[in-house]
């Protein structure tokens, strides 16, 4: 459904005291995701930022069935949000039910009023580390206004983190973001590895790493360095 410039326009104008780190990030970033839903009328907005394990964790959302998405991607490994993290880019879903990319969500999902999503990334230093996502309970086929629109939430919602990121202000989704983005670079990298050396897709390398992760019961971004240790030149220490 077209969004109307005025009506977005409005509710942009409403948070634009959120770029200063006045209000607690938690609080900013609700609000946000509040103002999305209000805007796109849809069943339900989320925004979803990476933990310390590289796993996508919803840090606002508009309704619980927000929750029964996030679940149901981190236990598969596949969905519009972490593809909109992982290949860094918009994903339109017309209808989960439908869209063989996930069907092994679908079935979880779908009963719970999940059919239509829009994911858009969230960047901080050039790196994808969350996203902010609509979702419908019916079919939808989402437009360049609702894009636009979803893009310039996630502007806000860019500014607040970074705004709390260099404050260095306490809080949990803060602490979380920073230990993401700490390790990110190395994922990433790894990433790059596995791509290259299975022929896979950025969301099959990454879940090769999560598997191995969970298999030695050991850290991402631990699995991470050793992939990157074992193509890295050897430095000769003996000289």
């Amino acid at each position: 459904m077209p969004i109307e410039a005025g009506v977005l326009a409005k509710a942009l104008a409403g948070l634009k005291e959120l770029d200063s780190s006045a209000s607690p990030v938690e609080v900013a970033l609700g609000r946000i995701v509040d103002a999305a839903q209000s805007v796109f009328g849809v069943t339900g907005t989320g925004l979803l930022l990476l933990d310390e394990n590289q796993v996508l964790r919803y840090v606002a959302s508009s309704d619980e069935t927000g929750r029964v998405l996030e679940v149901a991607q981190e236990q598969a490994g596949i969905g519009p949000c972490i593809d909109a993290v992982l290949l860094d880019s918009v994903v339109r879903v017309r209808d989960v039910a439908t869209d063989p990319r996930y069907g092994a969500i679908a079935p979880t999902v779908v009963p719970h009023g999940v059919r239509a999503v829009l994911g858009v990334p969230v960047r901080v230093g050039g790196s994808s580390i969350g996203s902010i996502n609509a979702y419908s309970d019916a079919p939808r086929d989402w437009d360049e206004t609702e894009v636009e629109a979803l893009q310039a939430f996630d502007a806000l919602i860019e500014i607040v983190v970074a705004t709390a990121l260099l404050s260095e202000q306490r809080a949990a989704v803060i602490d979380q973001l920073q230990h993401a983005l700490d390790n990110r670079v190395t994922i990433e990298r790894a990433v790059g590895i596995v791509m290259h050396r299975e022929h896979l897709d950025a969301v099959g390398a990454f879940n090769r790493l999560r598997a191995e992760s969970r298999a030695t019961r050991r850290k991402v971004v631990d699995v991470a360095r050793e992939v990157i240790a074992a193509v890295s030149p050897r430095v000769d220490t003996s000289r």
